[in-house]
Protein backbone atom coordinates (compact mmCIF):
# COMPACT_ATOMS: atom_id res chain seq x y z
CA UNK A 1 0.00 0.00 0.00
CA UNK A 2 1.20 3.33 -1.31
CA UNK A 3 1.64 5.74 2.10
CA UNK A 4 -0.60 8.95 0.68
CA UNK A 5 -3.86 6.20 0.88
CA UNK A 6 -3.57 6.11 4.70
CA UNK A 7 -4.60 9.70 4.53
CA UNK A 8 -7.62 9.82 2.16
CA UNK A 9 -10.08 8.36 4.34
CA UNK A 10 -10.26 11.25 6.37
CA UNK A 11 -11.01 13.51 3.54
CA UNK A 12 -13.52 11.71 2.42
CA UNK A 13 -15.11 11.39 5.52
CA UNK A 14 -15.21 15.03 5.65
CA UNK A 15 -16.20 15.41 2.16
CA UNK A 16 -18.85 13.33 2.66
CA UNK A 17 -20.10 15.26 6.02
CA UNK A 18 -19.70 18.83 4.44
CA UNK A 19 -21.93 17.83 1.31
CA UNK A 20 -24.74 15.94 3.55
CA UNK A 21 -24.04 13.02 0.59
CA UNK A 22 -25.79 9.47 1.90
CA UNK A 23 -22.93 7.13 2.23
CA UNK A 24 -24.98 4.34 0.48
CA UNK A 25 -24.73 6.02 -2.70
CA UNK A 26 -20.90 5.37 -2.50
CA UNK A 27 -20.77 2.14 -1.16
CA UNK A 28 -18.66 0.82 -4.11
CA UNK A 29 -16.32 4.00 -3.55
CA UNK A 30 -15.66 3.40 0.84
CA UNK A 31 -15.60 -0.42 -0.59
CA UNK A 32 -12.60 0.41 -2.87
CA UNK A 33 -10.80 2.40 -0.65
CA UNK A 34 -10.93 -0.21 2.14
CA UNK A 35 -9.55 -2.94 -0.42
CA UNK A 36 -6.77 -0.74 -1.12
CA UNK A 37 -6.06 -0.14 2.65
CA UNK A 38 -6.13 -3.79 3.57
CA UNK A 39 -3.61 -3.56 0.53
CA UNK A 40 -5.98 -6.59 -1.16
CA UNK A 41 -6.28 -5.23 -5.05
CA UNK A 42 -5.21 -7.82 -6.35
CA UNK A 43 -7.76 -10.16 -4.93
CA UNK A 44 -10.77 -8.58 -6.09
CA UNK A 45 -9.54 -7.75 -10.20
CA UNK A 46 -9.27 -9.51 -13.03
CA UNK A 47 -5.69 -10.70 -14.12
CA UNK A 48 -3.02 -8.16 -14.99
CA UNK A 49 -5.34 -5.21 -13.64
CA UNK A 50 -3.69 -3.82 -10.53
CA UNK A 51 -4.88 0.46 -9.87
CA UNK A 52 -4.07 2.03 -7.32
CA UNK A 53 -7.45 3.06 -6.31
CA UNK A 54 -9.95 -0.03 -7.16
CA UNK A 55 -13.72 0.56 -7.28
CA UNK A 56 -15.53 -2.80 -7.23
CA UNK A 57 -18.35 -3.55 -9.44
CA UNK A 58 -17.28 -2.05 -12.54
CA UNK A 59 -17.31 -3.33 -15.80
CA UNK A 60 -14.07 -5.18 -16.61
CA UNK A 61 -12.66 -5.23 -19.42
CA UNK A 62 -9.28 -4.32 -21.06
CA UNK A 63 -10.54 -3.17 -24.60
CA UNK A 64 -13.63 -1.77 -24.75
CA UNK A 65 -16.07 -1.00 -28.18
CA UNK A 66 -16.29 1.69 -29.99
CA UNK A 67 -20.11 0.77 -30.07
CA UNK A 68 -20.02 1.89 -26.26
CA UNK A 69 -19.32 5.64 -27.01
CA UNK A 70 -21.24 7.67 -29.89
CA UNK A 71 -18.99 10.59 -29.44
CA UNK A 72 -15.83 8.86 -30.89
CA UNK A 73 -17.86 9.20 -34.37
CA UNK A 74 -17.20 13.21 -33.93
CA UNK A 75 -13.97 13.08 -32.48
CA UNK A 76 -12.55 10.77 -35.50
CA UNK A 77 -13.92 13.36 -37.88
CA UNK A 78 -12.19 16.15 -36.34
CA UNK A 79 -8.63 14.45 -36.64
CA UNK A 80 -7.32 16.72 -39.25
CA UNK A 81 -8.18 19.81 -36.86
CA UNK A 82 -6.79 18.25 -33.58
CA UNK A 83 -3.73 17.70 -35.62
CA UNK A 84 -3.31 20.89 -36.98
CA UNK A 85 -3.31 22.29 -33.22
CA UNK A 86 -0.99 19.31 -32.27
CA UNK A 87 1.68 20.61 -35.00
CA UNK A 88 0.83 24.48 -33.72
CA UNK A 89 2.29 23.10 -30.06
CA UNK A 90 5.06 21.56 -31.67
CA UNK A 91 3.94 18.24 -33.10
CA UNK A 92 6.88 15.72 -32.93
CA UNK A 93 9.64 18.15 -33.21
CA UNK A 94 8.78 20.82 -31.02
CA UNK A 95 9.59 21.43 -27.14
CA UNK A 96 8.19 18.86 -25.01
CA UNK A 97 7.81 17.87 -21.66
CA UNK A 98 8.70 14.17 -20.08
CA UNK A 99 5.85 12.35 -19.76
CA UNK A 100 5.03 10.84 -15.96
CA UNK A 101 6.71 8.86 -14.79
CA UNK A 102 9.44 9.39 -17.30
CA UNK A 103 11.57 6.34 -16.12
CA UNK A 104 8.81 4.05 -17.54
CA UNK A 105 10.40 5.19 -21.30
CA UNK A 106 13.15 2.42 -20.25
CA UNK A 107 14.24 2.68 -23.91
CA UNK A 108 14.15 5.93 -26.57
CA UNK A 109 12.36 9.08 -25.09
CA UNK A 110 8.21 9.61 -24.16
CA UNK A 111 7.04 13.06 -24.59
CA UNK A 112 4.21 15.25 -24.08
CA UNK A 113 2.20 18.68 -25.10
CA UNK A 114 -0.13 19.08 -21.60
CA UNK A 115 -3.46 19.63 -21.81
CA UNK A 116 -3.88 18.33 -18.73
CA UNK A 117 -2.20 16.50 -15.97
CA UNK A 118 -3.89 14.16 -13.38
CA UNK A 119 -7.46 16.74 -14.21
CA UNK A 120 -4.94 19.89 -13.49
CA UNK A 121 -5.10 22.11 -16.72
CA UNK A 122 -2.33 23.50 -18.51
CA UNK A 123 -3.55 26.70 -19.43
CA UNK A 124 -1.58 27.96 -22.00
CA UNK A 125 -1.91 24.64 -24.81
CA UNK A 126 -5.58 24.75 -24.02
CA UNK A 127 -5.74 28.30 -25.01
CA UNK A 128 -3.89 27.24 -28.31
CA UNK A 129 -6.34 23.90 -29.18
CA UNK A 130 -9.41 25.17 -29.44
CA UNK A 131 -11.13 22.85 -31.90
CA UNK A 132 -9.45 19.90 -29.53
CA UNK A 133 -10.81 21.44 -26.09
CA UNK A 134 -14.34 22.07 -27.93
CA UNK A 135 -14.33 18.55 -29.40
CA UNK A 136 -13.31 16.94 -25.79
CA UNK A 137 -16.10 19.20 -24.02
CA UNK A 138 -19.01 16.68 -24.59
CA UNK A 139 -17.37 13.73 -23.46
CA UNK A 140 -17.57 12.76 -19.63
CA UNK A 141 -14.41 13.71 -18.39
CA UNK A 142 -12.40 14.37 -21.16
CA UNK A 143 -11.48 17.51 -20.00
CA UNK A 144 -9.95 16.90 -16.54
CA UNK A 145 -11.00 13.69 -14.47
CA UNK A 146 -7.28 12.34 -15.34
CA UNK A 147 -4.81 13.06 -18.05
CA UNK A 148 -5.50 14.27 -21.88
CA UNK A 149 -2.17 15.43 -23.76
CA UNK A 150 -0.82 15.08 -27.25
CA UNK A 151 1.58 11.42 -26.68
CA UNK A 152 4.75 11.68 -28.74
CA UNK A 153 6.92 8.55 -28.84
CA UNK A 154 10.59 9.30 -30.68
CA UNK A 155 11.90 6.19 -32.56
CA UNK A 156 13.34 3.29 -31.16
CA UNK A 157 11.21 4.28 -28.19
CA UNK A 158 9.87 1.16 -25.38
CA UNK A 159 7.48 1.76 -22.17
CA UNK A 160 7.82 -0.41 -20.19
CA UNK A 161 4.96 -2.63 -18.76
CA UNK A 162 2.63 -0.94 -16.00
CA UNK A 163 -1.03 -0.19 -14.99
CA UNK A 164 -2.89 2.99 -14.41
CA UNK A 165 -3.79 4.80 -10.78
CA UNK A 166 -7.72 3.69 -11.29
CA UNK A 167 -10.40 1.58 -12.75
CA UNK A 168 -12.62 4.45 -12.69
CA UNK A 169 -11.21 5.48 -15.90
CA UNK A 170 -10.81 4.69 -19.22
CA UNK A 171 -8.52 5.72 -21.53
CA UNK A 172 -9.04 6.94 -25.03
CA UNK A 173 -6.32 7.37 -27.96
CA UNK A 174 -6.72 9.10 -31.55
CA UNK A 175 -3.99 8.50 -33.87
CA UNK A 176 -2.41 11.55 -35.11
CA UNK A 177 1.06 10.52 -36.58
CA UNK A 178 0.77 6.69 -37.19
CA UNK A 179 3.82 5.20 -39.04
CA UNK A 180 3.32 1.47 -39.21
CA UNK A 181 4.79 -0.44 -36.28
CA UNK A 182 4.59 1.47 -33.61
CA UNK A 183 1.69 -0.57 -30.84
CA UNK A 184 0.15 -1.26 -27.64
CA UNK A 185 -0.36 -4.18 -26.06
CA UNK A 186 -3.37 -4.17 -23.22
CA UNK A 187 -3.63 -7.34 -21.29
CA UNK A 188 -3.14 -10.14 -24.21
CA UNK A 189 -4.13 -8.02 -27.32
CA UNK A 190 -1.64 -5.77 -28.81
CA UNK A 191 -2.62 -3.45 -31.41
CA UNK A 192 -1.22 -0.58 -34.16
CA UNK A 193 -2.59 3.13 -34.05
CA UNK A 194 -4.01 4.12 -37.31
CA UNK A 195 -4.37 8.36 -38.08
CA UNK A 196 -8.03 9.13 -37.62
CA UNK A 197 -9.12 5.98 -35.88
CA UNK A 198 -9.88 6.19 -31.65
CA UNK A 199 -10.02 3.41 -29.78
CA UNK A 200 -10.63 2.75 -26.06
CA UNK A 201 -9.01 0.36 -23.24
CA UNK A 202 -8.86 -0.03 -19.42
CA UNK A 203 -5.33 1.38 -18.02
CA UNK A 204 -5.94 -0.06 -15.04
CA UNK A 205 -4.98 -3.88 -17.12
CA UNK A 206 -0.85 -3.91 -17.57
CA UNK A 207 -0.33 -2.55 -20.51
CA UNK A 208 3.04 -1.71 -22.96
CA UNK A 209 3.96 0.40 -25.78
CA UNK A 210 6.69 0.16 -28.16
CA UNK A 211 8.06 2.48 -31.75
CA UNK A 212 10.73 0.30 -33.31
CA UNK A 213 9.83 2.17 -36.36
CA UNK A 214 12.29 4.79 -37.58
CA UNK A 215 9.29 7.97 -37.08
CA UNK A 216 7.59 9.26 -34.89
CA UNK A 217 4.23 8.18 -33.38
CA UNK A 218 1.96 11.18 -32.27
CA UNK A 219 -1.88 10.51 -30.58
CA UNK A 220 -4.18 12.69 -28.48
CA UNK A 221 -4.53 10.97 -25.45
CA UNK A 222 -7.58 11.68 -22.96
CA UNK A 223 -8.98 9.97 -20.15
CA UNK A 224 -13.00 9.46 -19.51
CA UNK A 225 -15.16 8.25 -16.54
CA UNK A 226 -16.11 4.46 -16.48
CA UNK A 227 -19.55 4.48 -17.81
CA UNK A 228 -20.52 2.18 -14.62
CA UNK A 229 -20.40 5.04 -12.69
CA UNK A 230 -23.00 6.87 -10.85
CA UNK A 231 -23.06 10.72 -10.41
CA UNK A 232 -22.16 11.17 -6.80
CA UNK A 233 -19.91 8.25 -7.73
CA UNK A 234 -17.62 10.38 -10.02
CA UNK A 235 -17.98 13.92 -7.39
CA UNK A 236 -16.59 11.68 -4.42
CA UNK A 237 -14.06 10.76 -7.01
CA UNK A 238 -13.12 13.56 -8.43
CA UNK A 239 -12.40 15.26 -4.77
CA UNK A 240 -10.35 11.89 -3.73
CA UNK A 241 -8.28 12.92 -7.36
CA UNK A 242 -8.05 16.72 -6.10
CA UNK A 243 -6.41 15.40 -3.14
CA UNK A 244 -4.65 12.50 -4.13
CA UNK A 245 -2.54 15.17 -6.50
CA UNK A 246 -1.71 17.47 -3.63
CA UNK A 247 -0.60 14.07 -1.98
CA UNK A 248 1.42 12.42 -4.66
CA UNK A 249 1.94 14.87 -7.25
CA UNK A 250 3.43 17.77 -4.86
CA UNK A 251 6.79 17.96 -6.26
CA UNK A 252 5.38 18.15 -10.20
CA UNK A 253 4.12 20.95 -10.08
CA UNK A 254 6.52 23.74 -10.67
CA UNK A 255 5.66 27.91 -10.60
CA UNK A 256 6.71 27.30 -14.82
CA UNK A 257 4.03 24.79 -15.38
CA UNK A 258 1.21 25.98 -13.18
CA UNK A 259 1.66 29.77 -14.70
CA UNK A 260 1.99 28.83 -17.96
Amino acid sequence: MQSWLAEIPYYLDRWIEEQAVNRSTLGRVLDGLDIALRDEVQDHTSRGQEPNIFIPGLSETAWWNNEHFPWITDLEAATEDISAEFEGLGGLAGKRTLSKPAELADEGRWSAHYLYYAAKAYPRNLKACPTTVGTLEPIPGALGCGMTYFSVLDPGTHIAAHTGYTNAHLRCHLGLVTPRGPRIRVGNETREWQRGKAFVFDDSFEHEVWNDSNEGRGVLLFDIWHPDLTEIEIRAISHLMAISRKLIYRNFWTKEFVTQ
